[in-house]
């Protein structure tokens, strides 16, 4: 009868226990009885074979004479003799043609078999055998063959046949012994299978009945089994497990108390990013309840497009990637948007296993306004920045205009004045004379001074020539007042920029060289602008003392004034960022790539 899987599981666990190793008593009596039977078959099939091979040996040792005189009476009793052992079938010798000279049955005595055994005997110069079965009766039998010699001269070969009913009986004797020793083995196993099943399950029972109370919420059962054995250790850790777990549950409503008075919010997550816990702080905030967000995806409070919680991000967080104050966006259940700052780790068990990740997160909403607000007043300042350099810029161009056209024109006319003065004096005045000529010098230095302020002031030369010439002008009329070496790699920049953006590229390259000549004490300048591709470089590299950058930006304006601050606020409207590399005793590098809009 089978028994299907509901039956069998209605069964006590002392009836499955002894019907599993009655099977397996069962198996093991059929399998080693299946075993002895074989090796006992082939044991008997071994010596019935040697027997037979012997017996063959010897007729044809006996009768190697009279074949070899053809000695038929003396050959009828070799084979009559052969025939009284015990499951001798039939005797033949055959001469070297196959004849039959002599035949336990006189019938086939002259006969010539030509059959396949034949042919194989006649042709083997050693013994052997065949297993065929008698065409009357079906019986098994070994034919064995051996040649009959004499030195190296084949007389003939003789044959008999050999039953099998030896080794049948044998092993028929056998299987009754096998059987009737399984049957006793069976029933001692189902008895012993019983009474260790009895032993087994009864404490297993005592330990089922403990586990029930304790899932029923009965923290102080114990069990009292004392057995130095897997179940005696089973009841000792049952023990400690509720004793653990007494401990666990005292700890784990501490533990629930502080989560549940945190003012951040906390989500726990399993392997597959479902939510398995959140605190209090994490429903008021977004305005779910609980039960509306465990069991639920992580992206149901997540928007997709957070990295750390594709498929494969959350992967590297499971792999031990941990997230600090990552700012992200929680989904409230009216569907705003709430800043967070967020840090998660994974979750550990006791052996140091993942079992999920836990994340903290912290309300940024007004820290977010507060930062709003500041890039606001930065976005501000830097209109002001930009509107005071061109403010800055118009106001040098006055300057320039007025430079150039009043006090060049009142110089010019001062000069012109002292040359009228020096021709009224006669000759006997040569003092005189020479006194306005060091006046007119003086005024032509004044005016070239003038001159040069005036360029500085607001360079024509942009409007006249263009940039490129300027700047190259620049470049060596600067070498040439502070005595510095300078060298300059340039493209052409014609045509690149618009007119408040040349100047703003000429400022840049007249501040980097006038920050030279004072501070830098440098002996040599290279200054490089070129067109690459889509984009403008610019480079000014001296081998002067160098400077601490931090103190130049912004907090020694004493010492450095506001050179580099006014530079970075021009390369930044040009839409650039300015780096600038300097050490101690080692030179400063100043450059940026501006991109170009064709």
């Amino acid at each position: 009868m089978e028994l299907n899987p509901q039956q069998w599981v209605k069964f006590s666990l002392r009836i499955k226990l002894t019907l599993l190793i009655e099977s397996l008593v069962v198996i093991i009596v059929v399998v080693t009885g299946i075993i002895t039977t074989m090796r006992e078959k082939e044991s008997l099939e071994s010596e019935l074979r040697k027997r037979g091979l012997a017996l063959a040996a010897d007729v044809a040792k006996f009768t190697t004479s009279p074949m070899l005189s053809n000695d038929l009476p003396t050959l009828r009793r070799f084979v009559n003799h052969s025939m009284e052992q015990d499951y001798v079938r039939y005797v033949i010798l055959l001469d070297p043609q196959g004849k039959v000279v002599m035949h336990s049955d006189l019938k086939e005595v002259g006969k010539i078999y030509r059959d396949s055994m034949t042919a194989v005997a006649m042709k083997s110069e050693k013994h052997g055998s065949f297993q065929a079965s008698l065409p009357d009766s079906g019986e098994h039998y070994y034919d064995i063959y051996t040649p009959i010699s004499l030195e190296d001269a084949r007389l003939g070969t003789v044959r008999l046949g050999y039953s099998y009913m030896a080794v049948e009986k044998e092993i028929a004797s056998a299987r009754r012994q096998i059987f009737l020793m399984g049957v006793v083995t069976i029933l001692i196993g189902g008895i012993s299978a019983y009474l260790l099943a009895a032993f087994i399950a009864a404490p297993i029972k005592k330990i089922t009945d403990a586990t029930g109370k304790v899932a029923a919420g009965d923290l102080i059962t114990r069990l009292t089994i004392r057995r130095n054995d897997e179940i005696g250790a089973l009841a000792n850790s049952f023990n400690e497990m509720t004793e653990n777990l007494q401990k666990t549950t005292i700890s784990r409503d501490y533990v629930d108390n502080i989560i549940g008075s945190m003012n951040d919010t906390l989500v726990v997550l399993d392997r597959d990013s479902r939510i398995s816990s959140v605190n209090k702080a994490t429903c008021e905030l977004l305005g779910y309840e609980a039960d509306e967000l465990i069991g639920r995806d992580i992206h149901k409070i997540l928007p997709l497009e957070e990295i750390f919680f594709s498929e494969s991000g959350f992967r590297q967080v499971l792999a031990g990637e941990k997230i600090i104050n990552l700012e992200i966006d929680y989904l409230a259940k009216d569907d705003t948007s709430v800043p967070m700052l967020f840090s998660a780790a994974v979750l550990k068990d006791k052996e140091g296993g993942i079992e999920g990740v836990v994340g903290i997160a912290r309300d940024i909403t007004e820290r977010r306004k507060a930062e709003e607000a500041l890039r606001q007043s930065e976005k501000e300042l830097r209109f002001l920045s930009a509107q005071i350099l061109t403010a800055q810029e118009k106001e040098r161009r006055r300057l320039s205009v007025e430079l150039h056209d009043e006090l060049g024109q009142s110089l010019m006319v001062l000069k012109l004045k002292v040359r009228a003065i020096q021709r009224t004096w006669g000759d006997a005045e040569t003092g005189l004379k020479k006194e306005c000529d060091a006046v007119i010098n003086y005024i032509n230095e004044v005016t070239e001074n003038v001159r040069r302020l005036s360029r500085d002031l607001s360079p024509s030369i942009l409007e006249d020539l263009g940039l490129t010439i300027a700047v190259r002008r620049l470049v060596e009329s600067s070498g040439k007042l502070y005595n510095i070496t300078c060298s300059l790699d340039m493209t052409e920049l014609d045509g690149l920029f618009s007119r408040d953006q040349k100047i703003t590229v000429y400022r840049i390259v007249q501040e980097c060289l006038t920050n030279i000549a004072k501070h830098s004490k440098a002996s040599h300048v290279a200054v490089t602008l070129r067109r690459q591709k889509d984009s403008f470089f610019f480079r000014v590299e001296d081998d002067g003392q160098g400077f601490d950058v931090q103190d130049a930006y912004g907090r020694d304006h004493a010492k450095y004034g506001l050179g580099l601050s006014a530079m970075n606020e021009r390369v930044r409207m040009l839409g650039g960022s300015l780096d600038v590399w300097s050490r101690q005793g080692t030179g400063t590098r100043i450059s940026f790539t501006l991109p170009l809009n064709e």
